[in-house]
């Protein structure tokens, strides 16, 4: 009887955390469609930003579920950059490495814009 209980649990458990996913992906793919729907230009430029902070996060493995399923969490490589007193970041192991806090680096800024020029997002670029 306690095994029929455990395994129900289980089977429960696994119901509900696959009927979440189901939703988290329904709702991501409604926020993609309406960002889409409202971006109506799209501005690309090159510009010359500052580094004002660099962050290295070690990458952890952790142990969802125990050890039958274990994450594996990237390094990151946080570069916080200033661009007419506006803040951006950046996360990009080469330029991590490659300049220090206080130099200026040339990235390409993508700024999608809805129908009254407002800045819906921006995004950066490495220019290769």
């Amino acid at each position: 009887m306690k095994l029929l209980i455990e395994n129900l649990f289980w089977i429960i458990i696994i119901i509900f955390g696959s009927i979440y996913l189901i939703f988290l992906e329904i709702k991501n793919y409604n926020n993609k469609n309406h960002l889409k729907s409202i971006i109506k230009f799209t501005e690309e430029y090159i510009v010359e930003m500052k580094i004002i902070n660099k962050i290295f996060s070690k990458g952890t493995i952790m142990r969802i579920g125990g050890a039958i399923l274990p994450s594996v969490l990237p390094n990151t490589y946080t570069i916080e950059l200033e661009y007419e007193g506006s803040n951006y970041e950046i996360n990009d192991k080469d330029i991590f490495n490659s300049y220090e806090i206080g130099q200026f680096i040339n990235l390409k800024l993508v700024k999608s814009l809805d129908k009254d020029k407002n800045i819906i997002k921006s995004d950066l670029f490495k220019i290769s």
